[in-house]
């Protein structure tokens, strides 16, 4: 079984974000800390997913961390999907069985910003070298992102944290229905993953995420959800790594073993093929 999070390191990169008003998570986390987070857990084997948006070292350090620590399996790194050279850097870097795709943070763009010309342009690509593109967005980008499905039938797209809906509000109007029409998209997969993180940070209970997780495997299928902790971001709702994968677990329990094992592990890995999780899953 398998997790995908963060790491970061505050005294080593220049983050914008975590920021200092968030006490619980502004200080650095390495990778013991998430072996002793996971560890009330199945989970074993992880993938890491970038953090900052304006750092290629921060992608070849998370790469190194994978070298060093066997358990992370695979990174999704940040590469600058806008720079003339784009098609060199990740070539270079999918020389690097452990890269397998990669991640932008959309809020830090105008909302339309993934269908600019040099983006789509990099979207081909990583089309090409059979790498994935995570859509990390909230509901007002669900428009772009249909529009960009449509130009990349051929590209593994994964939206993260179930696009971030606004739980807390009791808000489905929109986001219910963009996320039915990306799953229309057999090339589409969705994180369910920070979902705790949208809920009231003192009162959520697994009661208030199921309608949305139920939406989203009714609409894409245990064969294209995926578990992710958002670890150790989840942390500012006051929930454990172990919290978060019990409620999702609770949300889940009426699927079968098959699918739950699909969704705990092998959907992931199948998604950003990697091998040595294949053969745990």
């Amino acid at each position: 079984m398998y997790v995908i999070l963060d790491l970061w390191e505050l005294d080593r990169f220049n983050y914008k974000w975590p920021s200092p008003d968030l006490n619980l998570i502004y200080r650095n986390f390495y990778p013991t800390d998430l072996e002793k987070a996971m560890s009330p857990t199945p989970v074993r084997s992880v993938i890491a997913v970038q953090v900052l948006n304006d750092s290629e070292i921060e992608t070849w350090h998370n790469l190194q961390l994978a070298k060093k620590h066997p358990f992370i399996k695979a990174v999704v790194g940040w590469v600058d999907l806008t720079n003339p050279n784009v098609e060199q850097n990740l070539v270079t870097l999918a020389e690097n069985p452990l890269f397998v795709g990669v991640r932008d943070i959309l809020d830090e763009h105008e909302d339309n910003w993934m269908l600019s010309g040099d983006v789509q342009r990099a979207l081909h690509v990583l089309d090409k070298l059979q790498l994935t593109f995570d859509l990390l967005v909230r509901p007002r980008h669900l428009k772009y992102a249909l529009q960009l499905v449509e130009n990349f039938p051929g590209l593994k797209i994964v939206v993260d944290h179930i696009a971030k809906p606004l739980i807390k509000e009791r808000v489905f109007k929109g986001w219910e229905e963009d996320m039915a029409e990306l799953a229309k998209h057999s090339n589409v997969f969705c994180k369910l993953s920070g979902f705790v993180n949208e809920a009231d940070p003192t009162n959520w209970k697994s009661e208030d995420f199921k309608p949305y997780i139920n939406h989203i495997v009714s609409c894409f299928g245990p064969h294209r959800c995926m578990f992710g902790s958002d670890w150790p971001v989840c942390m500012q709702s006051n929930a454990s790594y172990a919290d978060v994968y019990n409620t999702l677990k609770d949300c889940l329990k009426h699927l079968t073993e098959e699918n739950q094992r699909r969704i705990f592990g092998q959907n992931a890995a199948e998604f950003y093929s990697v091998k040595t999780l294949l053969k745990n899953c």
